[in-house]
């Protein structure tokens, strides 16, 4: 049954796009009032349009609000490095008084030791770490 019917409807759409007389009138007439409509729009979206830039010649010429900005953002970097200097001494200080006993203090190199370090020629960065 589902053949036959898949049959008939092939049959069915052959034969309507077996015309001999072309496209149908009303078919002519669609066409033709969509073509009318197209025509019809507006015909200023059709021109060419040229973007032509603004002169930047305004942005030349320092205005007083610039200079307040840049005043402002100089003061406020200032201020920030004198808040920083002053913190960081303190932070150095911290950390000296809370580091473990013997962190940080210096002696002395035996002359064994200068003479160790003596005999172990420098490395070049390309060399490895095993050779």
């Amino acid at each position: 049954m589902f053949g036959v019917g898949q049959r008939l409807f092939l049959v069915q759409r052959r034969l309507h796009t077996l015309s001999r007389d072309g496209p149908s009138e009303s078919l002519k007439k669609r066409v033709a009032e969509l073509e009318k409509t197209r025509k019809r729009k507006n015909v200023k979206k059709n021109d060419v349009f040229v973007e032509v830039p603004e002169s930047k010649s305004f942005l030349d010429t320092a205005s007083l609000p610039m200079f307040l900005t840049v005043a402002a953002i100089a003061l406020f970097a200032k201020l920030l490095m004198m808040y920083d200097d002053s913190k960081s001494q303190e932070m150095i200080e911290h950390k000296i008084k809370n580091a473990p006993p013997g962190q940080g203090t210096m002696r002395m190199l035996t002359r064994e030791e200068w003479e160790e370090f003596q005999e172990v020629r420098p490395r070049t960065p390309f060399e490895s770490k095993l050779a």
